[in-house]
């Protein structure tokens, strides 16, 4: 993990690891991607990670919790 300042750093940052990374974990599916937080830049990456994994935790816990929302569009077809 990087905490990078600026979309256009970011991805710079994205593009060189993914140069740097072994066609073996491409094949396998491993990924670099992009996600806008309120984490600092410069923060040391296994703190931001945990700090990431909390916030993460965070949000699926309360979608469980909350109920399913139907759109009022939504109108059951009846034959």
């Amino acid at each position: 993990m990087a905490v990078i300042r600026g979309k256009e750093n970011a991805v710079a940052t994205v593009k060189s690891f993914e140069e740097g990374q072994s066609s073996e974990d491409r094949w396998t599916g491993w990924r670099y991607f992009l996600e806008k937080t309120e984490i600092k830049p410069g923060t040391d990456p296994q703190q931001a990670t945990r700090v990431r994994q909390n916030e993460l935790e965070t949000r699926e816990s309360k979608a469980l919790d909350e109920p399913a929302s139907v759109s009022s569009d939504f109108r059951p077809i009846r034959n």
